[in-house]
């Protein structure tokens, strides 16, 4: 299989991301002390893979317009994400545009999933399981052992078709914690600590080796408790990694990135005092004193009370009724559906109920479904099968009699179901884009005259990309129409104070 030889080098970024003068000197940071230049949006691929054409143009279309920093992982699409991500670079770096130099590569290893967990657990069941395996649940496992990244490595840097990948993380090691806490694993906090940290330690000197045989450029941790309170016990600390990395490596160590979501309503990272001497640097703060590179995922989607929320206007839904009006229709003809069909069917009651089961659970499902998009996936891949394969099962035994009948009854139902459909894409639609409005409200006093009128998306990211010490906002941006919305971003001067819009935004949630 054909390789992309070489690496980022800070030569090749600088002279790479020059040419987009639109862009400078604004859209672009140093990564930490790699002393890479990387633009301040990144491409995410956590949703990509390898089979959709959009997001074959979309990763095209970033690197094209001045995005030189993709980040993915061994587990993104079970590995569809990386292949993807291979194929592109292949294509576009024999062409030159742009030269590997110029590209900054980010994958991750620790998920066991999908084609990982059944390899995992043939190697268990063949007696030579990977080491200090981490089984959190049926489908999610978690590992970090030496062993276990030296394969992932392999396989990570095969699907990248990369001869050197730039930066290699651990991917949320604080499984560990959570496992512990999840199942009773011991309740000596600072023992489970210490064994965490032994563990991280011992996944560093192998980044170490890999880094001194040409591997890796260096390593880091993507970590979502790097930013929670300090006595949480699942907390992982800046400063603890920065030991564990000088422990591995000394002090010419080459932990150099650290990755954790960071958005307007999870701010930890900017103003949660958690890490540092005494516990007196934030986050961003500590490492930035390190000289850490620090890299920003979900920017657009925050959880904030096990709910999450869409931080996009969303698209507006055609206009139209509400729920209620085929609600009442498919209520209606589920009742004459029992009168006059169920009597004569042959099909049992344990075939019939799960349609109209979940034809009854349809309209709670404004309150689950964030934003328009999501319902759309949600409709094509769990509603729509479901009502096709229910609606099968329960036609199965129409005897001839009854046929036309059925195909009446089915006829005048189908048209209550797409508008019932079309009636939670609308509802969906208001909700998200009246809590939007909310944000938007509570920041734009805040906000120059001129980005009050820009969507709350680009609003967003432009308060990550302002603020000090972030190198790059990682953006799942899936097609190219999103690629332009977000990279216009980068010709923003930054704003100047965007701490005020993070305490602006945590006065919204506390209301």
């Amino acid at each position: 299989m054909s390789t992309t030889p070489g690496r980022a080098t800070a030569e090749g970024t600088h002279r790479h991301l020059a040419n987009f003068t639109a862009h400078a000197p604004h859209g672009h940071a140093a990564l930490g002390g790699t002393g890479l230049t990387v633009s301040r949006l990144g491409f995410g691929c956590y949703r990509v893979d390898d089979e959709t054409p959009d997001h074959r143009e979309a990763l095209a279309a970033s690197l094209a317009s001045g995005c030189n920093l993709i980040d993915t992982s061994t587990n993104y699409t079970d590995g569809g994400s990386e292949r993807l991500v291979g194929q592109v670079l292949l294509e576009m770096c024999r062409a030159g545009r742009p030269a590997r130099e110029a590209l900054v590569v980010v994958s991750k290893i620790g998920y066991v999933q999908g084609e990982n967990l059944r390899l995992a657990m043939e190697r268990e069941r063949a007696g030579f399981p990977f080491p200090e395996m981490v089984k959190y649940m049926d489908g999610c496992w978690h590992c970090i052992h030496p062993e276990f990244l030296r394969d992932q490595l392999g396989r990570s840097r095969e699907r990248l078709r990369l001869e050197t990948l730039d930066v290699c993380l651990l991917h949320n090691p604080e499984y560990f914690f959570s496992d512990a806490k999840k199942h009773g694993g011991g309740s000596d906090l600072d023992v489970l600590r210490a064994e965490f940290y032994r563990r991280v330690r011992e996944a560093f000197v192998f980044f170490e080796a890999a880094v001194a045989q040409g591997e890796i450029a260096c390593y880091g941790v993507s970590s979502n408790t790097l930013v929670v309170a300090a006595d949480d016990p699942e907390a992982t600390s800046v400063t603890w990694f920065l030991k564990a990395a000088e422990d591995a490596g000394g002090r010419d160590h080459h932990f150099r990135v650290l990755q954790f979501p960071m958005n307007l309503f999870e701010s930890g990272g900017a103003l949660l005092v958690n890490t540092g001497p005494e516990r007196s640097r934030t986050p961003l703060e500590a490492a930035t004193e390190a000289g850490l590179g620090i890299l920003l995922n979900r920017p657009l989607n925050a959880i904030v009370a096990n709910r999450l929320i869409r931080l996009a206007d969303g698209d507006a839904a055609a206009p139209g009724e509400g729920l209620e009006g085929p609600a009442k229709e498919l209520k209606a003809l589920e009742e004459e559906f029992r009168a006059r069909i169920v009597p004569g069917l042959g099909t049992p009651r344990d075939a019939i109920d799960p349609f109209f089961d979940l034809i009854g659970e349809l309209p709670l499902l404004p309150d689950r479904i964030e934003d328009l998009e999501t319902w759309r996936q949600v409709e094509q891949q769990q509603v729509i099968p479901r009502i096709n394969h229910t609606a099968r099962a329960m036609a199965q035994n129409v005897p001839e009699d009854l046929r036309p009948r059925w195909d009446s009854w089915w006829q005048r139902c189908v048209p209550s179901l797409e508008g019932l459909l079309e009636a939670i894409a609308r509802e969906v639609s208001r909700r998200s884009r009246s809590r939007s409005g909310k944000v938007a409200a509570a920041i734009d006093p805040l906000l120059p005259d001129e980005r009050r009128r820009e969507t709350l998306s680009r609003k967003a990211l432009w308060v990550l990309a302002s603020t000090p010490g972030v190198s790059g906002v990682l953006v799942g941006m899936r097609r190219p129409a999103y690629v332009k919305d977000a990279l216009g971003v980068l010709s923003w001067p930054p704003l100047p104070d965007p701490l005020r819009v993070y305490r602006r935004v945590k006065q919204l949630r506390s209301r």
